[in-house]
């Protein structure tokens, strides 16, 4: 498979911000959509700039936090395509574990 162009990338993150910002409490309690974004921010915690540690969060907050971590993954790793891979990778599986 080819690495995803950064359009691709910015337009998964977008799709999944959208998501995650119109899940309703009760979506967030079902289908595991909570404990697949936590590994989601996780691996993008990991990815970004060093330092970062991530309080308890409610759910609704996480779309912001997505959104924040992401681009700064992304933008912390510029020019570093193996890591814009892992990060679009991610963003791919949390796409598919919150459906």
């Amino acid at each position: 498979m080819a690495a995803p162009s950064s359009p691709e990338v910015a337009a998964d993150l977008e799709r999944l911000i959208r998501r995650l910002r119109g899940l309703t409490a009760r979506a967030w309690r079902n289908g595991g959509r909570r404990a697949a974004v936590d590994r989601l921010t996780a691996t993008l915690v990991a990815l970004g700039e060093p330092g970062h540690e991530l309080p308890d969060l409610p759910d609704h907050a996480l779309g912001d936090v997505v959104a924040v971590l992401a681009r700064e993954a992304l933008h912390f790793q510029e020019g570093a395509k193996g890591r814009r891979d892992e990060v679009a990778a991610a963003l791919r599986r949390a796409l598919e574990e919150t459906r």
